[in-house]
């Protein structure tokens, strides 16, 4: 006898309320906002993480801004300001379609690091979103030099997980596929995930860790070649620009 399944189709239950989205965007802001003013940095918000000014998205000043990008309806207009100043002073940091892992650092091609943690393959969200929001080309021109510097660069020896992985670089394609309809991405995307398949993949990629890991190990792997067979609704695991 077959099992019976739940079907949730009622709304979806509220996470947080809007006075607790508000406080919390608010509590990121202030952060930002003083410690931009204590270092007397030329732009309104920063942070630090362990002491170190980091750019990129697992760690670092991008994804703070998308976030608060993505709940901009509950910020002040000019809080709202501030952001667009920082996603912009962020833009202007770029060094040959990527970003140094801190603020300040210049890029090292030898130490180049081309990863969604650091790098062009996760600020590539901030951009996206920017573009949705806003719907200013020069978000989406940034969002799509990212995405060809992943291709030239993105095949990587640290394993096939999102993180700093090969396959948080094929995210990337996903995303502009998404974002601008055009089908290279796919191909760029399924080449990548071929590549994690090859002896010189298997041959080459550092031992995983944790293997079971959403971000270093193979759970997000599977998100992602998931997401290869549905790329009109492929999101990047709990990082979506698209809602």
């Amino acid at each position: 006898m077959p099992c019976s399944g739940i079907a949730f189709t009622g709304p979806t239950p509220e996470v947080l309320t809007p006075a607790q989205i508000k406080s919390i965007c608010q509590a990121i802001l202030d952060s930002g906002k003083q410690y931009a003013m204590k270092k007397r940095k030329p732009f309104p918000l920063m942070y630090s993480y362990y002491g170190t000014e980091y750019l990129g998205a697992a760690h670092g000043l991008s994804s703070i801004l998308q976030m608060l990008l993505s709940y901009h309806e509950h910020l002040k207009p000019s809080d709202q300001e501030l952001v667009w100043q920082s996603v912009d002073f962020l833009m202007e940091q770029e060094q040959n379609c990527n970003w140094p892992p801190e603020l300040g650092e210049a890029i090292e091609r030898e130490n180049e690091l081309v990863h969604w943690c650091h790098g062009a393959p996760g600020i590539a969200y901030l951009f996206a979103k920017a573009y949705l929001v806003s719907k200013k080309p020069q978000y989406l021109d940034t969002c799509i030099r990212c995405g060809e510097l992943t291709w030239q660069k993105g095949l990587l020896k640290k394993g096939p997980g999102i993180c700093h992985g090969v396959a948080g670089s094929a995210y990337v394609f996903l995303l502009l596929y998404r974002l601008t309809g055009n089908s290279k991405y796919i191909y760029r995307a399924q080449r990548f995930a071929e590549f994690l398949f090859t002896e010189e993949f298997k041959a080459g990629s550092r031992v995983l860790e944790s293997i079971y890991s959403l971000y270093e190990g193979f759970s997000g792997t599977v998100c992602f070649l998931i997401d290869l067979l549905q790329p009109n609704q492929a999101e990047f695991p709990l990082f979506s620009v698209f809602v």
